[in-house]
């Protein structure tokens, strides 16, 4: 899947910032990137969202912050491809601003230096949780439905402010992470990744995906991670846990179902990669999800 330049407020009246309400069957699969930082929260949906070389699958009520240049995508679950009487619908509220141009608007009213060091840390992208998320998501509904250019200036400043002050988030890149994708990369990351977030579930072989983009086992290895900083085994096993967190937040989902169902063939090697991911075994990482009052 390979991250295109979008352009979101060139053009437009309002240069600043701008809201986007999407109430679709699903979310654009276009593996994006763009000048402006972006604030997400999804009012309906569930999927795999990839930020940066953050893999981690999400569902309603889930607000992160892109910072600008980061490539990004929400990819909905299978069933959401699927047309029928009771399909599920993707929802959500998003807001577009331009780092720079806030910054230079802000300088007139006084020192801008904490709100610089914020959008600079925004590069690392953050997932908002606890009454931070609580506060923000009603301001950004509040946003989307407002017009006078001076409420919806003054909303714009609560939710920067809210953001800049709280300790309630979770970055979501490494620190070391680079936009490593280029324009003279062709679709053939499009063509892997669909294949890596439709089969995670099942066995994926190396050999299967180099062939879908006619590549040798070798040169796909090293293109796939020139593009994504992980090796392809590190990054399905990353969706995989990723949907190991969502299954675990379901308190009534059994813990020895967990390695297969997510895809691994081994339970040992399973519990391995999960502790490294995660830092807490599955049964740890269920119990703090489910006793936090801040999720």
């Amino acid at each position: 899947m390979r991250p295109v330049p979008a352009k979101i407020l060139d053009g437009k009246e309002n240069e600043v910032f701008d809201t986007k309400v999407v109430n679709s069957p699903y979310f654009s699969t276009l593996f994006h990137f763009h000048e402006e930082c972006q604030i997400n929260y999804v009012v309906e949906s569930e999927g795999t969202r990839m930020i940066g070389d953050s893999i981690e699958s999400f569902s309603h009520d889930d607000l992160t912050l892109v910072g600008s240049n980061i490539p990004h995508v929400w990819h909905n679950s299978e069933e959401y491809f699927v047309a029928t009487e009771n399909s599920s619908v993707a929802k959500s509220i998003t807001l577009f601003f331009h780092p720079e141009k806030v910054l230079k608007i802000l300088s007139q009213f006084g020192n801008t230096k904490k709100m610089a060091n914020f959008f600079q840390l925004s590069k690392r992208c953050m997932r908002f949780r606890g009454k931070t998320k609580s506060k923000v998501k009603i301001l950004l509904i509040q946003l989307a439905e407002e017009e006078n250019v001076l409420l919806r200036l003054s909303l714009l400043c609560k939710i920067l402010h809210i953001l800049n002050e709280t300790q309630e988030y979770d970055l979501l890149t490494g620190a070391g992470y680079t936009n490593s994708y280029h324009l003279k990369d062709n679709d053939r990351m499009d063509v892997i990744l669909k294949y890596i977030f439709s089969n995670y579930t099942k066995e994926i072989e190396l050999k299967l995906v180099a062939d879908m983009i006619h590549m040798n086992k070798q040169s796909f290895c090293r293109y796939f991670k020139s593009r994504t900083q992980k090796t392809f085994v590190e990054f399905v096993n990353e969706v995989r846990i990723g949907h190991a967190c969502k299954l675990l937040t379901d308190i009534d989902y059994r813990v020895c179902n967990l390695a297969y169902d997510c895809g691994f063939n081994s339970l040992s090697n399973f519990n391995k990669f999960f502790k490294k991911s995660k830092g807490l075994t599955p049964r740890e990482y269920r119990s703090k999800f489910t006793s936090s009052p801040f999720l």
